[in-house]
This record gives structure tokens, sequence and C-alpha cells, in this order.
């Protein structure tokens, strides 16, 4: 359980490099009511992630053990492996695709937002940010691994969202302590998310995609890397 959690936090950690996310939690700081819109919008980020998270988990479970019946195959897992190995190449895909040059568009910003509004803001960040949605492949595939019961995947997927919010409740942190002293410490930051966390990402992604790779070949030789499974 310690290796999964451990698992966990790395990729969370990686997934957070968020920059669109960031760079609209900085804006939302800046505008009237900003702790209350900030809050809704994180709130939109977490529930949205965790909700897709979850349904992917069970589903993922779900798909395996019907394939498992179907087959009545005697080694369960190599289904696991299976998705795994194809989510370390699409891992690896999208870090040779991934722009490191990419800038986030900061001309188009929300205007008049209520904070319901504000709140499918962060939802609608969360479904549309494809290229961030790759390390949390690889997180549900390995909670689905581990064969947790369900209070444990849906604590799981909660410490993995927490990280998943933290740049932002940090971001929130600095405003609520510093206040109107905080505006150019909160645009330091953002220049310096736009400019390294794309570059950071895309070796991130590489790395985590060999890493799956490499453990999913160990395994077909009988020595998985990665130990998960409770049992």
């Amino acid at each position: 359980m310690l290796t999964l959690l451990g698992s966990l936090v790395a990729i969370a950690a990686l997934d957070s490099l968020n920059p669109t996310a960031i760079t609209l939690q900085i804006y939302l700081l800046s505008t009237p009511k900003p702790i209350a819109r900030s809050i809704a919008f994180i709130f939109g980020v977490f529930l949205t992630y965790w909700t897709a998270g979850l349904l992917a988990v069970l589903g993922l479970r779900t798909l395996v053990v019907s394939a498992i019946s179907n087959v009545n195959s005697a080694f369960p897992e190599s289904h696991i492996y299976t998705i795994q190995l194809l989510i370390g190449i699409a891992l690896l895909i999208g870090g040779f695709s991934f722009n490191s040059s990419t800038q986030t568009d900061q001309g188009k910003r929300p205007k008049n937002l209520t904070l319901g509004r504000t709140f499918l803001l962060g939802m609608a960040v969360t479904m549309f940010d494809f290229p961030t949605a790759l390390p949390y492949l690889a997180a549900i595939e390995q909670i689905a691994r581990a064969k947790l019961d369900l209070l444990s995947i849906t604590g799981a997927l909660g410490l993995y969202n927490f990280i998943f919010v933290f740049p932002q409740l940090v971001l929130l942190g600095i405003y609520i302590c510093f206040h109107q002293q905080s505006t150019i410490l909160l645009n330091r930051i953002n220049a310096s998310i736009a400019i390294w966390s794309p570059k950071i990402l895309r070796g991130l992604l590489l790395v985590l995609g060999i890493l799956l790779i490499v453990d999913s070949v160990a395994y077909s030789f009988g020595h998985s890397l990665i130990k998960l499974s409770l049992s």
C-alpha cells in the first residue's frame, strides 16, 4: 500500500503542473471576491477529476473482470499489464509530441463570473485539458491493479486529487497571507510556470512512459518492478 501511495504522490505531483489551471487561478485572485471564486474553481477541478477517476477505475476493473471471466485466464494480472503497456506507449507518444514551448493563452479570460460559473469553469478546464490527463491514466491503472476496496479507492483518488490541486491551494494561501503584496509574486510564479512546466512535463511523461513499459515487459518475464497488490 505504501508503494502505491508513493507512486500516486509522484504521479499527482507531475499532473499538477497545469499551466492553464494555475493561470486561471491567478487571474481569479485578481478579480472581485477572489477567495470565494478561487475556492469554487478549485472545488470544480477537484470534484470533476475525482469523479472521472472513480468512474475510470471502476470501469477498468469491470472490464478486466469481464475479460477474465470470458477467457478463463489463469493469469488475470496479464490483462492489467497489457493496459499498462498501452498507457506507457501513450505517455511516450504524448511526451515526444508535447510542445515544450506551449504558452497559455492569456488573452481570453472569463468575465463577470458568478460562483456557480466559476465552479463550472473549473469543471470545463479539467475536462478539456487533455495533455494533463495522461499521468492520471497511469495512476488509474495502478489503483485498479492494486485490487482495493471501494473505500480505499475513493481515499487514494482523494489523495491524488488533493495533490493535483495543491499548487492552486498554495496560490490561494499566498494571496490570503500577503493580499495586496501578492500580485507581483503571483505574476512571477505564473511566468516561471509558463516557461518551465511544459518542459518538465514533457520530460516526466517520457520517464513515466518508459517506466511503465519496462515494468510491463519485466512482468512478461515474471519480474514486475512495481508491486502494488495487497495480497
